[in-house]
This record gives structure tokens, C-alpha cells and sequence, in this order.
């Protein structure tokens, strides 16, 4: 009996011996990251680093913190950042963020207040952290931009699944119930006000090629860079009116996109009228897209619904030979 107590003794010693240790090797490791992105000619700052989480879990909590790329232009400000994984799985990692936080960029400063703002991710620990799946949780989100918009919604989902057999493809999902626009785009599309507040339905599913895989490079480098876009759906609901995308398109270096989008819509010539309001089409050129969709749109026997198919190419966008504008261009920043 003594000697099983021994034993058990040691066994319980050398594991919170085993606990401490990796404590603090875990937070030698992110203060040499933050030294090693100082030495990149970043902006970095820390206040603190917590480990905590005896016995169960590594939870590390950066306090006070400050990182600013100084090739992208973008920074991020934060009073605190937790990452937490279970003592026995290293490739379990849960990401937390503040109930606000700051992003800022050459052009505007985003600030970014949830009730809950987490995410879920399945890493592979020897391989640059690469992201096998990944689930981010978005909870009363209101984005407030210094220029002067703020947009928000109930709920969000974002899932990133990499799929079998490849190095950077990626399922992807994105959900959002009760989303509000900016008001002045409401403004813009809806002057009237005859339409709900919020979007009570906004959703996307497909799958996504990019250049490289998503593994820590893409905070300490750059973001990886999509390649093709296969999307199965994009749905949004907005009182009557009703939008659904789907198709394929390949992306170059330059984030120019070539392929083909199918689009149904109803109440279509709504549609038009706000796209005039928004200034994203130009008024001379409403009625010629109105007659020419409205032929379309007969063919399928109501006036109101449209489908029809976009084709990119060369930086623009063709409805059957006649070119109706200027493609999206398609970069991560």
C-alpha cells in the first residue's frame, strides 16, 4: 500500500512538473515570436503574458497587446487575447477574443465589439500550425468604422474545412442571421424604408483553392491568396427581394477573376433601382439593363424572377457579348 502511494506520488509530481515546464515553454515561445516580429520592423507591444489552466488545460493570455505589419498597413490593439488547449491535445486550440478590439489600416480603424467572438481550431503542431477546420462564433458583432459606418448582427458562423488530400482547399461556410448595413447604405439602397431593418437571412457555402495553405505565415508573411472559388450557394433574403449566386471562377496573381455566375433573383428591377441609388450602376444605363433583362426574364414566364449567368473575362463583366462593367478584384489584404 505504501509503495502504490509512492508511486502514485511520483507519477502526480512528475505531472505538474510536466504542466509547469510546458507553461513556460509556451510562453518563452510566444515571447520569441513577438522578438522575432520586432525584428521584422513591427510595431509590438505586451503588457503581459499569463499561463494559467493547472491541471487541465494551457490557457495563455496576452494583456495589453499591440501588433502592427508594417507591409500591409494593418494593426490590431487589444486589452487582452486568450488562446486555451487541453494539457493532452496540442492540435485543440480555442482563440478568444475581447468584447472590443481595434483594426486599423491605411484607410480606416475598424472597431469590433461581440458579446462572443471565439474560435475553434483543429491545428497540425508540426507542420507551421496548419489549419485542418476551423470554427469561428460571432455573437451580437457591431463593426463601428471611422469613417463614420457601423454594421451588425445577431449571429454568425464562419467554417473552414481543408479537404482530404489536398494542401490548400478549403470547405467553406458562412451564416448570418438579423444582419443591419451600414445605415448610410441602407440610405442609399432603401429611402423609402420600405424594407426591414435587418437581413434576416445571409448565407455562403463552397469551396475555396488558395496559393498556400492557412498556417501561422498567414499573420507572420501575408494572407494566403484565393485561386478558384467553386460556390455552391450565396443566399440572401431582404423582404421581397430574394439573391442567389453560384458558379466558378479562377483567380490570377493579380486577383483578377474568370469564369461564369449564375444569378436568381426576385424582384429583380428592385434590384436595379437600388443598385442606380447606390451609384453602382450608372443611370444611362439602367434602362438598357432593364430592357434587356426584362426580355430575359420573360423567357422564364415571370417578369419579376431573373435568372441569368455573368461571365468574368479580362476584368469585366459580360451578360451574353455585351459588357455590363468592371469585374471585383479579389485580394486579402
Amino acid at each position: 500500500m505504501k509503495r502504490a502511494f509512492v508511486i502514485l506520488s511520483l507519477i502526480g509530481a512528475l505531472g505538474v512538473a510536466a504542466w509547469f515546464g510546458w507553461a513556460a515553454f509556451s510562453k518563452r515561445t510566444v515571447e520569441s515570436w513577438f522578438a522575432a516580429r520586432m525584428a521584422e520592423g513591427w510595431q509590438v507591444g505586451v503588457d503581459d503574458i499569463l499561463v494559467t489552466g493547472f491541471p487541465s488545460a494551457f490557457e495563455t493570455r496576452l494583456v495589453g497587446v499591440t501588433l502592427a505589419d508594417p507591409a500591409t498597413g494593418l494593426a490590431w490593439t487589444a486589452p487582452y487575447f486568450t488562446l486555451r488547449h487541453p494539457s493532452w491535445d496540442l492540435s485543440q486550440i480555442t482563440a478568444i477574443w475581447p468584447e472590443r478590439h481595434m483594426i486599423a489600416s491605411p484607410v480606416e480603424r475598424l472597431t469590433i465589439s461581440a458579446d462572443t467572438l471565439s474560435s475553434t481550431l483543429d491545428v497540425r503542431p508540426g507542420a507551421q500550425m496548419a489549419l485542418e477546420a476551423s470554427q469561428t462564433r460571432m455573437q451580437g458583432l457591431v463593426i463601428a468604422s471611422s469613417l463614420g459606418w457601423e454594421s451588425q448582427l445577431a449571429q454568425g458562423q464562419i467554417v473552414m474545412i481543408r479537404q482530404d488530400g489536398t494542401d490548400a482547399r478549403y470547405e467553406m461556410r458562412f451564416s448570418a442571421t438579423d444582419l443591419v448595413p451600414a445605415e448610410q447604405v441602407t440610405r442609399l439602397l432603401d429611402p423609402a424604408g420600405v424594407l426591414p431593418a435587418a437581413i434576416p437571412v445571409v448565407s455562403a457555402a463552397g469551396v475555396v483553392d488558395f496559393d498556400r495553405p492557412w498556417d501561422i505565415t498567414a499573420i507572420e508573411d501575408a494572407r494566403p491568396q484565393p485561386t478558384r472559388i467553386a460556390l455552391s450557394e450565396a443566399r440572401a433574403e431582404w423582404g421581397a427581394l430574394m439573391l442567389r449566386l453560384s458558379g466558378t471562377v479562377d483567380i490570377d496573381a493579380q486577383g483578377q477573376p474568370t469564369g461564369e455566375i449564375a444569378i436568381r433573383a426576385q424582384n429583380w428591377p428592385e434590384m436595379l433601382a437600388m443598385a442606380e441609388r447606390a451609384g453602382l450602376l450608372p443611370p444611362g444605363l439602367r434602362q438598357t439593363a432593364e430592357s434587356a433583362l426584362g426580355f430575359l426574364a420573360g423567357l422564364s414566364g415571370r417578369r419579376e424572377d431573373l435568372d441569368v449567368s455573368l461571365r468574368l473575362d479580362q476584368g469585366f463583366v459580360f451578360l451574353g457579348p455585351l459588357p455590363v462593367g468592371q469585374g471585383p478584384r479579389i485580394r486579402l489584404r
